[in-house]
C-alpha cells in the first residue's frame, strides 16, 4: 500500500450488514442504501457497487452532484435526492431521471417549468414535516403542495417521506409514535386526494431494526448498514429482544509512522505547549491531522494502535500531523503501520471510542474522514 494515510473498506463486512438488514424487512418493504456524506465516510463510489452487487432497491445521497456521480456508474437505478436542491439544478435532475425530495408549492411549480422546457417528467417525493423542524411541508400546508402538483402535467408524485426525531431512545417511544401517526394520517390524505405514490418512506437505521411497522414500502439505512449501531440503546434493544442482528464495521482508517524519536521528561509537545512530557519516552510523528478528519478534539486524549499496542495522542493534533507515545512498543520503524479506526492485536478502536472522546456521535467521526484520501477497498 503505497499511501501514508488511507481508508480501508471490507466488502465482506458491508455485504454481510446489507444482506442482514434486508432480512429484517417486513413483506413488500423495499431497501434504499443511503449514500450521504460519501457513504458516511467510507466512499460512495466503492459502496454503491458493493451495494449494487447486493440488490439493494434504491440510493439515496444528498445533493444533485452526488446523484450524476450514481448516474454514470448506475444507469437505470431509482436515485433519491434527500437534501436541497437548487431550482437552477432541476435541469439536471429531470434529464437524468433523478427523483428529488419536495415540500413547496414553488418548487412544484419551478419543476413543471423545468419539466415541460426539456419535454421530461420530474419525479417527486413529498416530504412531511412531523416533528424533526427541518424541510418538509407541514400538514396544514399539504393541500396546496397537492393542488400544484395537480395542476402541473410534469411532474409525477412517486413518494411520500418523513423523518423520525428521536427514535433511536428505546426508552421513551411516544415522539416517535406521535410522528408515525401523523404521518400515517398524512399518507391517507394524500391517498384520499387521489394520489397512489409507490414509495412511502421513514424508517431510518433504527426504525429498520426495531420497527417492522414503520418499513411501509422502502426503507432509508444509513450508519446500520456500515456496521455502526444508531445508539447504544438501540444495540442494547437488540440483545435484550434477541433480534437475529449483528452488524460489522466496514471501515478501518490507516497511517503510517512518519519517524520516531526519543525526546527527555519535560519536553513540550505540539503547538501551545498544553502537554509536557513526564517521563523519558519515544514519541512518533504520524502524517495525519484534522484536515485528514482526525478531529483536533481527540488532542491528548484519543489513542492510536501501534504493533497491537495502544499508544497515546500527545498534545494537540496539527493540521496534517499528530504526535504518539510509542514507549511502550518494542519497535517502531518509520513507515510502520498505525490504524486509527479499526484492529490492531487484540484491540479494536472504533468510531464510538472516538466519538466519545472527542463529545461527539459516530456520525460525525466517520463523515468527516476527508473525500480525498484513498479508500480501498479489501
Amino acid at each position: 500500500m503505497n499511501y501514508k494515510t488511507w481508508i480501508e473498506l471490507d466488502e465482506r463486512a458491508l455485504t454481510h450488514n446489507i444482506v442482514a438488514l434486508k432480512g429484517l424487512l417486513s413483506e413488500g418493504a423495499r431497501f434504499c442504501a443511503v449514500l450521504k456524506a460519501n457513504a458516511y465516510g467510507h466512499g460512495m463510489i466503492e459502496v454503491a457497487r458493493i451495494a449494487a452487487r447486493c440488490n439493494v432497491d434504491a440510493f439515496a445521497v444528498d445533493n444533485v452532484d452526488e446523484a450524476l456521480s450514481l448516474r454514470a456508474m448506475l444507469p437505470s437505478a431509482l436515485i433519491l435526492v434527500l437534501g436541497y436542491t437548487l431550482k437552477e439544478r432541476y435541469a439536471d435532475a429531470i434529464n437524468n431521471e433523478i427523483h428529488l425530495t419536495v415540500y413547496e408549492k414553488e418548487q412544484v411549480v419551478a419543476l413543471e417549468y423545468a419539466g415541460a422546457e426539456h419535454a421530461k417528467t420530474a419525479f417527486i417525493h413529498l416530504k412531511v414535516e412531523t416533528g424533526t423542524a427541518r424541510q418538509g411541508v407541514l400538514p396544514e400546508h399539504l393541500y396546496d403542495v397537492l393542488e400544484a402538483v395537480g395542476a402541473s402535467s410534469h411532474v409525477a408524485l412517486v413518494g411520500v417521506s418523513t423523518h423520525f426525531a428521536n427514535i433511536e431512545d428505546t426508552s421513551d417511544t411516544s415522539f416517535a409514535n406521535r410522528q408515525f401517526a401523523l404521518f400515517q394520517e398524512c399518507v391517507g390524505a394524500i391517498q384520499n386526494a387521489g394520489y397512489q405514490p409507490e414509495w412511502i418512506h421513514c424508517s431510518n437505521s433504527a426504525a429498520t431494526i426495531l420497527y417492522p411497522d414503520t418499513h411501509l414500502t422502502l426503507v432509508r439505512v444509513g450508519i446500520a448498514m456500515y456496521g455502526i449501531w444508531p445508539s447504544d440503546t438501540v444495540e442494547q434493544t437488540v440483545r435484550r429482544y434477541n433480534v437475529l442482528l449483528d452488524l460489522e464495521p466496514a471501515l478501518s482508517w490507516k497511517t503510517r509512522v512518519a519517524q520516531v524519536k526519543s525526546l527527555p521528561a519535560g519536553t513540550p509537545i505540539s503547538y501551545g505547549l498544553t502537554e509536557v512530557l513526564r517521563k523519558h519516552s519515544r514519541v512518533a510523528v504520524l502524517p495525519v491531522g484534522y484536515w485528514d478528519g482526525f478531529d483536533r478534539g481527540l488532542s491528548s486524549v484519543a489513542e492510536v494502535l501501534v504493533s497491537g499496542i495502544r499508544c497515546k495522542v500527545l498534545g494537540r493534533v496539527c493540521m496534517n500531523m499528530l504526535m504518539v507515545d510509542v514507549s511502550q512498543v518494542p519497535q517502531v520503524e518509520p513507515e510502520q503501520e498505525v490504524v486509527l479506526i479499526g484492529r490492531s492485536g487484540r484491540f479494536v478502536i472504533t468510531a464510538e471510542e472516538l466519538a466519545e472522546r472527542a463529545g461527539t456521535i459516530s456520525y460525525e467521526v466517520l463523515t468527516r474522514i476527508n473525500p480525498l484520501l484513498p479508500r480501498v477497498v479489501l
